[in-house]
């Protein structure tokens, strides 16, 4: 057994009117560790006061969404037709018969078939061609399939396109509208580029409301396959050529399509850029033809 004699802290001295306290050792050295480890904790919250936590708290970085544009959005890209792709674009390229070689565009639809104003058929539906031949009356075109491109990265404009898309198809089919390379609003014929521009861009008299951030047209004030395969692949939304080409090497492309991309943007002259002007479609914009 031991005494404890409880001092007066006020004088540091014991204090006589204060009876000891007597108790075994064990006990002792079981009080005495149970205020060493209260004294430090309590000195250790002390060291961290609330509002010091709630400032830590408030450090903290939030992260931000930012919302995806053509240039940074996956691209969706494909060597064939597809259940599930109805609304794609497709490239083929074309031997026409004087031996000239062309790009032709065309869009898929639900059956895998595509729609395209071809050379002397004009507006009409076909089975998928690849590595064939087509026999138009006298002359034979032989077909090559390049690539097929999901034309919006959400999923909300691909279900209007894919909506909308049969019954404007069926009704240029039906009208008997003639292939021709002069696609103007005036004109009553549909270039390939023609036909796949009014497929993704509706607009008001048969004739694409396209939007601002499609900034970029050919010589000639034209808009072409290859002027669609910039705005297709977000390459027009980014201000430089290294920024495309850093574009183009994160990207999973099929061959044909890669080389055709890079090929492209070494083409885009320095001083084009993207307009500063807020997106959207552009009605009552100068028409450019297609």
């Amino acid at each position: 057994m031991a005494t404890i004699h409880l001092i007066d802290t006020h004088k540091g001295l014991l204090n006589p009117a204060i009876m000891p306290i007597i108790m075994c050792r064990q006990a002792i050295i079981r009080i005495l560790g149970t205020i060493v480890v209260l004294m430090l904790s309590g000195h250790a919250a002390a060291r961290v006061p609330p509002a010091a936590e709630s400032l830590l708290r408030t450090a903290v970085p939030v992260s931000k969404t930012v919302p995806a544009t053509r240039g940074t959005a996956p691209l969706h890209s494909v060597v064939g037709v597809a259940p599930g792709q109805a609304g794609y674009v497709h490239y083929f390229l074309l031997r026409m018969p004087d031996d000239s070689v062309e790009v032709q565009v065309g869009i898929e639809l639900e059956d895998q078939r595509i729609a395209w104003s071809f050379p002397e058929l004009g507006v009409v539906i076909s089975p998928f061609i690849s590595g064939d031949t087509l026999e138009v009356g006298n002359n034979s075109y032989d077909v090559w399939h390049l690539y097929g491109l999901r034309p919006f990265p959400d999923k909300a404009a691909m279900a209007r396109l894919r909506k909308t898309l049969p019954a404007r198809v069926n009704s240029w089919v039906k009208a008997g509208i003639p292939y021709c390379l002069d696609d103007s609003p005036q004109g009553k014929c549909m270039s390939c580029i023609g036909l796949v521009l009014r497929a993704l861009f509706p607009g008001s008299r048969g004739y694409p409301d396209m939007p601002r951030d499609f900034w970029r047209t050919s010589p000639g004030n034209r808009y072409t396959p290859n002027d669609l395969l910039l705005y297709l692949t977000g390459m027009l939304d980014l201000t430089d050529r290294n920024m495309r080409l850093q574009r183009l090497s994160r990207l999973a492309l099929p061959a044909d399509l890669r080389d055709d991309l890079e090929t492209l943007i070494h083409t885009i002259g320095t001083g084009e850029s993207k307009p500063a002007v807020a997106t959207g479609k552009r009605p009552g914009m100068p028409r450019q033809r297609l």
